[in-house]
């Protein structure tokens, strides 16, 4: 791969021995890459793309796949290398974004609908996140209905806990909650077809 981007020889050798440590394969450096685990193969594709030092990297869904400690550990080296170039990383895998991202960019269908820090796109649902606890199944349908709701859990007593998105409390024990990128992502969507939050 470096003789086919035109590294030369001696900065090629550099780069593997600086590469290979940095996505943690220095151990499988003569290794046949058929007998690499997914996550090993996502690492050497990032070692791949690094090959001549770029200052701008685009990333399509690089976790996809990948179990939870592979996951952690890509993402991880990708805040690693976000600090000597630009890392543009597309992805649906929102906890992806949260962990490791500056800026958030949302696209709707070829048009840009967010373009901020993920504190800011956060800052936007100030008192619109609510917990609401104890509820049965058709109260669950009745606010999935009525609301944007990001999150459903089953309680071990009794029914469901759910985060709903809505500019008022939605019902009388409703709580206030921390907004994620996952309320963010599901508020901007919602708002663009035309669902109330």
């Amino acid at each position: 791969m470096g003789e086919m981007k035109g590294v030369k020889k001696a900065p090629l050798r550099e780069s593997l021995d600086r590469l290979f440590p940095l996505v943690n394969l220095e151990a499988r450096r003569r290794s046949k890459i058929s007998t690499f685990s997914g996550g090993m193969k996502q690492r050497l594709g990032i070692a791949q793309a690094l090959l001549g030092d770029p200052s701008l990297l685009i990333l399509d869904e690089p976790t996809a796949g990948l179990d939870p400690v592979e996951r952690i550990r890509f993402r991880s080296l990708l805040s690693q290398i976000s600090a000597e170039r630009i890392v543009i990383l597309a992805t649906h895998i929102i906890s992806d974004v949260e962990s490791i991202a500056n800026r958030i960019l949302l696209l709707d269908r070829g048009s840009l609908i967010v373009n901020d820090t993920p504190e800011a796109a956060l800052s936007a649902l100030s008192g619109m996140v609510w917990s609401i606890g104890g509820i049965d199944e058709a109260a669950l349908a009745k606010y999935s209905e009525k609301f944007p709701v990001s999150n459903v859990r089953k309680l071990p007593d009794y029914g469901y806990e759910i985060k709903v998105i809505s500019g008022e409390p939605p019902a009388e024990n409703a709580r206030p909650a921390t907004p994620t990128l996952e309320d963010a992502f599901l508020y901007y969507f919602k708002e663009r077809q035309g669902g109330k939050a």
